[in-house]
């Protein structure tokens, strides 16, 4: 969680340089001798890097800095994008088509049809793949040849290099604001602290600043103090560094550089020091307020950190996907089942009826017609697989990427309704992943992380408890206090008793005395209370007091300094100290770096900046009521406690970790005292107290702690120790051994850091607020409302995790939260069978169920068994009964183990029982109609993101690897709901359609064409040609589903987010949908439209309308009208654009019968198909009764059909469409109830103008709300 700190890089400072002398004869040198002709080998386990200013010694081959982010280049283009689509079922199938197409003895189409869709698919798909792989081009060739300064080590010169040209071996110059080109280690910084500051934002999306130092080789030719603005070494100095291979770890590094130079005497000698994250300076990130730097490649191109960790998040499908795989894998088994019916009637046929007729002349035998049976039949097979396969849409697979990519990257990403303006800046929601469009209508279960996604991640203090008695005032805001009020004006604001306390301190002088010493002594820090607390008689006699008071009075230089054991304020001179002890600690005790900026007057501020939004909320409230963090560098911090400054030597720092959880700072005060100052989670730190800690105090403690906790504040505890000095220096040669350690380093440095913070001194305890974002509340009731099961899943504490689930309507009564706790197997057990009982119970009440789940709890639970029972299963049967559920002390794995525990119960509940084709299937449609969905803001979401159905991303302050890795982007939690409610619902409701019309066409056409063998004897004879077969699907049908399916609406965007219970309750494209409305009413449909122009046809005469080719074009232009007045029919949002293409396609049938031919002749083809057919057909009143009388018949079933659904089974947006034509809009009637007036508003649907309490409007006389934004299209 924490940065490299500044305090591991003072324990490099201070690590033991091993020097010795080495004989002058080559023998004893280091390996590496210059004008070695052999390169460097490279070990199994570690890669060797070399500084070698001669230039002798050969450098080995490693990769080249040049990335490379592009998939294709001209010459592997083409295979390789063929290779991708090809690889795919769908388009192997549509390929396989296209070949048989061209063997004329088996294909009743000419080939150019099928080829030319495939072709167009292909086209469409391949711009589209070009034009995003030619901007990665872009991309790279201006990231290759960003220039760079690289060192001449021998002559201390530099020259500009491209990036893809730096080696590894190469010293490199960066200035400030400049990107490392390469992972550096660092060498020199120009700063005289000898430390240098990076942004990783590149990396991690972290915006705040890092420490960095140059490895250690103060006292080595070349890098003295006054050779920071130079590189030039001594021919002598011969470097290695033996480095760990290329890896992913962007937070540790292991590694060990060592050094051989001669000194002013001549002598040869040598240094080695261990090498860390801390000396490491990685690709991408930028240099800030340091000057320069330089800087040792270690890992190029391909092999730096950023690039290892460029892998792309899992690759997730949506389930419309799946849907078509499976109905697509059905339908080629049907069709396969009908051509082998089809090429068995084509069989008897010639055998039975054929042979009658001479004129066919059936037996003579030739190609096409062979006398073996078996040949004959697979040929006549593959006829009519040939003829049938306009089953499966081609068209439907390039229209529905364009539509996903029209949902996400148009509407999603540009929808004003989910912009959050920042001051100058605005974020965007961001659509990464178009796959999963639909699946965001679909979402059963939200899992959330709370810190950062329900809160705001901007922390502040609000109250302490120090030695157990709280100060603070909840109401008073820190934050708004102003510049102008630091100091003591804001302590008595804050707190009148600690400002009385600090005054009456310096008014006796002592304050600069505790200043110098660090804080109380020994006796003191270990007294409860202060204030009027030690005003009692008994506790002024208490001798650890007496002996404190007399001695501070007597023996700190300051004869006025004076105050007697029985003065009345005694206790408010130990609440004193013990507050020094609290702010000492508090302004030690953390990671943070101070960056100046320029402020609204033009001049700078200080900006403390750190991982952590919890140290830099009480850093900053330190600041605001005088006790101000002022300067840290490489070896010490200097502080300003009530206008006196005081420095600190820093001798090491423990840094914080989610094992450990806790940081903990040893420094040494002007007076040479020395003591560890500690803080982090009470759970880590009131097991490390002494053990005759006052139970007195320790009770208040953990009351205090559960207070603040019920009030939803976050919480530290704050431990010290003063140690002595042979104490000290005995644990840090241990502490300095384990960190000089290559192996388990970071296991060593946690072992020893163990050792010491033992036996602390309780100071108090911070209680800091984490504000709910906005809207936070009515997002999570929205979403409860549209039958989603809602997880809180945190890092805090029961109560705190409780109290936070009411605050944001999570938890609506807290006294019927139902708690699952448990400390071993057997208990847990025992525990979620009752809970499960009560769940039960309440469930026939029709009472809410919520539970609460404790994280250790779930280590006796997650992959565990007991008698008989599977504990994660067990768990998730009593979740899945509950509307919400909060997680609180869980870990990083414990969110993604949940993700899964419930995925995988869904999907066995839905399977039930019965035969393997059953629950298959039903397994199938669970996965199709339900999805899990994880939101979160921080890297320790990353993995619940990953592993849930959809992953969301919120650009938070914790950096943007959740981001990364997420599915869609959004910039605060309350825009969940209009992704799920309206994106989600709009782009479910459009692609099912697109999907349900595409097939529902097709199946038409191809029935057609079935239908028509009846009459050829199975021949195989197509009725419609194969130009017109081709342009159905590319261009008479292709615009008006297009259109629908990025415009058309069941009702508007406030009637989604007023309406919840709409939510994934329709399944407009079950398996039982799919097969009633695309594949039989395309049955029906094309029955019709073949049947009543065949019997229509006028069979001699002037206006005979009976050839072949007259009763294709009948059923063509009659079955074009029939699928163009069944999208008319489904949809409900028209615009002029969409009227306007509707009736283009359908009209330009028209002249195209009656040009193409023409064209056809002009380039010398006949084609009778086309010549004259239509010009005779046109002219006839039989073909224009026949087909008005198909639209009738076509358009009144299915108008029949629907209206009887929308009057006696009409769907839920059926009834909310209905609503909204009869009212004024989607929110008429919605000022009556205050309750949905505040969510409407709060999710940011205008100003409703508010009831009062006799359900009136506020002004007596508005009838409906007023409403300041706009729903968007």
């Amino acid at each position: 969680m924490h940065a490299a700190s500044v305090k591991r890089l003072a324990d490099l400072e201070r690590r033991e340089r091993h020097y010795e002398k080495v004989d002058e004869p080559k023998s004893q040198e280091l390996e590496m001798q210059p004008g070695t002709t052999a390169q460097p080998a490279v070990t199994e386990e570690w890669r060797n890097v070399y500084i070698d200013p001669s230039g002798e010694t050969l450098p080995a081959t490693f990769k080249s800095n040049a990335i490379k982010t592009s998939k294709y280049n001209v010459a592997t283009f083409l295979p390789i994008f063929l290779l991708e689509m090809f690889r795919r079922a769908a388009y192997l199938y549509f390929l396989l088509q296209a070949g048989l197409s061209w063997w004329e003895e088996v294909s009743p189409f000419s080939g150019v049809g099928a080829t030319a869709a495939l072709l167009f698919v292909l086209v469409v798909s391949a711009v589209k793949a070009g034009l995003e792989d030619y901007k990665r081009h872009v991309e790279d060739k201006v990231t290759n040849n960003t220039p760079t300064t690289v060192v001449n080590l021998k002559t201390g010169e530099v020259e500009e290099k491209k990036w893809k040209d730096v080696k590894v071996g190469d010293v490199v110059k960066v200035a400030d604001d400049e990107l490392f080109p390469a992972d550096l280690m660092c060498l020199k910084t120009g700063l005289a602290d000898n430390l240098c500051y990076i942004r990783t934002t590149n990396l991690d999306g972290e915006s705040n600043l890092k420490i960095r130092k140059p490895v250690d080789l103060r006292g080595v030719p070349g890098f003295g103090e006054d050779e920071k603005e130079t590189m030039k070494l001594p021919e002598s100095f011969r470097g290695q560094l033996e480095s760990e291979h290329p890896n992913r770890n962007l937070h540790k590094y292991k590694g060990r550089f060592q050094a051989t130079y001669s000194d002013s005497t001549g002598a040869t000698r040598r240094t080695q020091m261990p090498v860390t994250m801390n000396e490491m300076l990685l690709r991408g990130t930028l240099l800030k307020n340091s000057r320069h730097v330089y800087g040792l490649v270690v890992y190029t191109g391909p092999e730096s950190r950023i690039q290892k960790n460029a892998a792309a998040a899992p690759l997730k499908y949506g389930s419309f996907d799946l849907f078509l795989n499976i109905q697509v894998y059905a339908l080629i088994v049907i069709q396969a089942i009908m051509c082998v019916c089809l090429a068995a009637g084509n069989l008897i046929w010639r055998e039975e009826e054929g042979k009658k007729r001479y004129f066919l002349a059936f037996d003579q035998y030739v190609a096409g017609n062979y006398e073996d049976s078996v040949t004959y039949f697979f040929l006549v097979f593959l006829t009519f697989w040939i003829l049938t396969s306009y089953m499966v849409p081609i068209s439907l697979f390039v229209t529905m990427e364009i539509v996903k990519f029209w949902q996400a990257f148009v509407f999603i990403n540009n929808d004003p309704n989910m912009v959050l303006e920042e001051g100058n800046e605005s974020s965007h929601a961001h659509a990464r992943n178009s796959n999963l469009n639909e699946d965001l209508g679909k979402v059963e279960y939200v899992f959330s992380d709370k810190t950062g996604t329900l809160t705001s991640n901007e922390m502040q203090l609000r109250m302490v408890s120090i030695k157990g008695i709280v100060f603070g005032n909840p109401e008073i805001r820190l934050e708004e206090l102003g510049q102008e009020a630091r100091g003591p004006p804001s302590l008595e604001k804050f707190d009148p008793r600690l400002a009385k306390s600090v005054q009456i301190l310096k008014d006796g002088n002592f304050w600069k005395c505790l200043m110098n010493q660090g804080g109380s002594r020994e006796e003191v820090l270990r007294l409860a209370g202060g204030g009027p607390v030690l005003q009692t008689a008994r506790t002024l006699t208490k001798n650890a007091i007496r002996k404190e008071v007399d001695d501070f009075s007597g023996s700190r230089g300051e004869p006025e300094a004076h105050i007697r054991v029985e003065s009345r304020d005694v206790g408010e001179f130990v609440l004193g100290w013990h507050i020094v002890d609290f702010w000492t600690n508090l302004c030690i005790c953390h990671s943070l770096i101070i960056e100046e900026q320029p402020d609204e007057n033009g001049g700078m501020k200080k900006i403390y900046q750190g991982p952590s939004p919890d140290e830099v909320a009480l850093v900053e409230a330190g600041r605001q009521l005088g006790f101000e963090y002022c300067e840290r560098t490489i070896s010490d911090i200097t502080l300003n406690l009530q206008e006196h400054q005081v420095k600190f030597d820093i001798l090491n720092v423990l840094e914080f970790s989610s094992d450990r959880k806790r940081m903990s700072v040893i420094a040494r005060s002007h007076d040479g005292t020395i003591r560890l100052y500690s803080k982090g989670a009470d759970n880590a730190m009131l097991e490390r107290l002494q053990s005759n800690t006052d139970q007195e105090l320790l009770r208040k403690t953990q009351v205090d702690l559960y207070d603040f906790s019920v009030k939803g504040l976050r919480t530290l505890v704050l431990g010290t120790r003063v140690l002595l000095q042979e104490e000290w220096e005995l644990w840090d040669k241990e502490y300095q051994k384990a960190a000089s350690s290559l192996d388990d380093r970071d296991g060593k440095i946690s072992r020893v850091a163990d050792t010491i913070e033992r036996d602390l001194e309780l100071v108090g305890v911070t209680a800091i607020e984490d504000k709910l974002q906005e809207g936070v509340p009515m997002a999570i009731q929205t979403l409860r409302m549209a039958d989603m099961k809602v997880w809180m899943i945190t890092g805090d504490k029961m109560e705190t995790a409780i109290n936070i689930g009411v605050s944001c309507r999570l938890i609506r009564r807290q006294e019927s939260v139902i708690i699952l706790t448990a400390d071993s197997e057997e208990e847990a057990v025992r525990n979620i069978l009752e809970c499960k009982k009560e769940a039960e119970a309440r469930m026939e009440k029709n009472e809410p169920v919520e539970l609460v789940v404790d994280g250790p709890s779930l280590n006796f639970i997650i992959g565990k068994e007991h008698n008989g029972h599977i504990l994660e299963r067990e768990l998730a049967d009593l979740a899945s009964m509950s509307g919400a559920v909060v997680v609180c002390r869980s870990s990083p794995s414990q969110k993604a183990a949940i993700v899964r525990v419930m995925d995988e119960f869904e999907m066995r509940k839905a399977e039930g029982t019965g035969n393997f084709i059953s629950r298959w299937f039903r397994k199938q449609d669970k996965k199709i109609k339900s999805k899990s969905l994880a939101i979160g803001d921080g890297a320790n979401d990353v993995a619940m993101i990953q592993a849930a159905n959809v992953g969301v991303g919120i650009a938070g302050k914790e950096g943007r690897q959740a981001v990364n890795n997420s599915d869609y982007a959004i910039s605060q939690f309350r825009f969940l709901v209009r992704l799920l409610l309206v994106h989600g619902q709009l782009s479910n409701y459009r692609l099912a359609r697109l999907i349900k019309y595409s097939f529902f066409k097709n199946i038409a056409f191809d029935f057609i064409l079935i239908y028509f063998q009846i009459f050829c004897g199975f021949s195989g004879q197509t009725l419609v040609d194969d130009i017109s077969a081709a342009m159905y699907n590319v261009v008479f049908t292709a615009v008006p589903i297009l259109l629908f399916s990025v415009l058309d609406r069941p009702v508007s965007d406030a009637s989604f987010i007023r309406f919840p219970q709409l939510y994934n309750r329709a399944h407009s494209l079950s398996n039982s949908v799919f097969w009633r409305t695309g594949i039989l009413d395309g049955m029906i449909v094309g029955a019709i439209c073949f049947f009543i122009p065949f019997y229509a046809a006028v069979p001699a005469g002037r206006d005979s309308t009976h050839g072949l080719w007259s009763v294709g074009k009948t059923s063509f232009i009659a079955l074009l009208g029939a699928v163009t007045l069944e999208i008319s029919l489904v949809t409900r949002y028209w615009t002029f654009v969409y009227i306007l293409f509707v009736l283009l396609s359908y009209l330009l049938v028209y002249p195209f019968f009656l040009v193409f031919p023409y064209v056809e002749r002009s380039i010398d083809m006949f084609d009778p198909a086309q010549f004259g057919t239509a010009v005779n057909l046109f002219s006839t009143a039989t073909f224009w009764l026949t087909i008005l009388g198909v639209y009738a018949v076509t358009f009144g079933y299915r108008y029949l059909n629907r209206t009887y659904k929308w009057l006696y089974h009409p769907d839920d947006n059926m009834i909310v469409a209905e609503f909204e034509s009869k009212s004024d809009g989607a929110l008429a009637g919605l000022e009556q109830d205050v309750a949905e007036c505040e969510r409407m508003v709060a999710l940011g649907y205008g100003n409703v103008v508010q009831p009062d309490s006799s359900g009136n409007s506020e002004n007596g006389n508005s009838e409906h709300a007023n409403w300041t934004k706009e729903t968007a299209a």
